[in-house]
């Protein structure tokens, strides 16, 4: 075993959660489980949420994993706070690539890198064409964290033969859902992007009622709308970045270099069958259509 590998038997890696349970206790399994699957080196795991650990006392970890977009923020306002811990690695997982420019800024002096669980758009836009192929004109209301996309959005939608139709929302909700009644009536479909100004907890649930009364089938990102009443989602799930997160810190330990940034490899597809069919649409199963997204030679 190379020298570097053998010390990183000995090393400890602080994985931090945004909250305890959920989603997170799932990642957190996966990501042992994938650890000692594809490398089967011995390393010792703290898992906690910020409050929980020793900040105070050394030696810290070798390398830090925040679950979550809040752990990613709690720990940046802790590196601001401890010049120990802003000498530290951080891998911040589980989050939208719009929150993490303004994250990394404030902490470029460390070894920092992140992965996203956005999905690509030229992904959402093959999605789109082999679920809803009669539905071409693609409604997006866009906020300020997912106004960045929209070029590249657009021309991935073009090259699908599908129209973008946008409305955009940059200063609070109260223009939410007359920008969105503006949408219904020229959109075929409503794609939601990550926005937590527009698609907010709070906003959400109206929305979903208001694109369902209106017969207009909404795409997310999140199979957490789907079951809530969206029709259909592209989505990473966070135990499937297991094998990613594991591979980052390999390298990080045997390189001491961690990757740069990337979207998440794994990814999913959600249905809701009954909101399918009170619309009148049959849809693929999402194994079916996961299965299609993944073989580059289909081109709907």
């Amino acid at each position: 075993m190379p020298g570097r590998l053998a010390q990183a038997a000995e090393a400890e890696v602080w994985v931090v959660l945004s909250e305890n349970g959920g989603a997170y206790a799932e990642a957190v399994r996966a990501l042992q489980e994938a650890w000692a699957r594809e490398f089967r080196l011995t390393l010792n795991w703290r898992v906690a949420t910020w409050s929980e650990l020793p900040l105070d006392l050394e030696p810290l970890p070798q390398l830090t994993v925040t679950l979550g977009a809040r752990a990613c923020l709690e720990a940046v306002e802790l590196t601001l706070a401890n010049p120990a811990l802003a000498r530290v690695p951080l891998l911040a997982t589980l989050l939208p690539q719009a929150s993490y420019p303004a994250l990394a800024a404030k902490v470029l002096a460390r070894n920092s890198s992140a992965l996203f669980l956005d999905q690509p758009p030229e992904r959402i836009a093959r999605l789109l064409r082999l679920a809803l192929p009669e539905h071409k004109r693609v409604g997006v209301l866009f906020g300020p964290d997912s106004l960045a996309v929209r070029p590249v959005l657009s021309r991935a939608l073009a090259a699908r033969g599908l129209t973008l139709v946008e409305q955009t929302i940059l200063n609070g909700d109260k223009g939410v859902y007359p920008s969105l009644r503006a949408l219904f009536d020229e959109s075929d479909l409503l794609l939601v992007m990550p926005d937590k100004l527009v698609y907010s907890p709070q906003n959400m649930p109206n929305i979903l009622l208001a694109a369902y009364r209106q017969r207009i089938p909404l795409v997310s990102y999140s199979a957490a709308h789907v079951r809530a009443g969206a029709l259909l989602a592209l989505h990473t799930a966070p135990a499937d970045t297991a094998t990613q997160i594991a591979q980052a810190v390999h390298q990080l330990l045997s390189s001491r270099k961690l990757p740069a940034p990337a979207l998440a490899d794994a990814y999913s597809v959600a249905v809701n069958d009954q909101v399918a069919r009170s619309l009148g649409l049959s849809l693929p199963t999402p194994a079916a259509l996961a299965l299609a997204l993944k073989s580059r030679g289909v081109n709907p």
